[in-house]
């Protein structure tokens, strides 16, 4: 068996039940970060995960990031709105997947106060603790203009 062979019958062998289970985690962020809930945001996240918001900065544990999403909703985000579409999950292994989003957030603030919208990717890895899908990875990303052919 070859190893393509071997990852298609191990992903083909996850039940709809772990698909489920990351879509309620992924839920329950969105949720959380409409309410304004650093604390329950982090929660969907591993004790060591990492994530790098659109803007560069980096954070390397759930405090990290409970402390990230703190200072962002007390400012530029505290009014803001996310919606999230699922494209996409892909599981690695029985134990490891790893799903792709577009993002919308909206009634965000930029530094004069003034409305704006923020449109992405968003790429989650995520690893099971136990009977829980918990993020070890996260990456949302704001697409850069495409540059013009030459």
């Amino acid at each position: 068996m070859t190893t393509a062979t071997k990852g298609r019958s191990t992903a083909a062998k996850i039940s709809s039940r772990e698909e489920e289970s990351i879509r309620k985690q992924i839920d329950e962020f969105v949720a959380a970060w409409n309410r304004h809930n650093p604390q329950a945001m982090s929660m969907v996240f591993a004790e060591d995960a990492d994530l790098i918001n659109p803007f560069g900065r980096i954070a390397k544990s759930r405090i990290e990031i409970e402390k990230l999403f703190k200072e962002e909703h007390a400012g530029t985000l505290k009014n803001s709105h996310m919606e999230l579409k699922f494209k996409g999950l892909r599981f690695l292994t029985q134990d490891a997947a790893v799903s792709d989003h577009t993002f919308e957030v909206t009634e965000a603030q930029d530094r004069a106060d003034k409305g704006m919208s923020i449109r992405g990717h968003l790429s989650l890895a995520f690893k099971k603790h136990g009977d829980t899908w918990l993020v070890e990875v996260c990456r949302p990303m704001i697409p850069a203009p495409s540059p013009e052919a030459k």
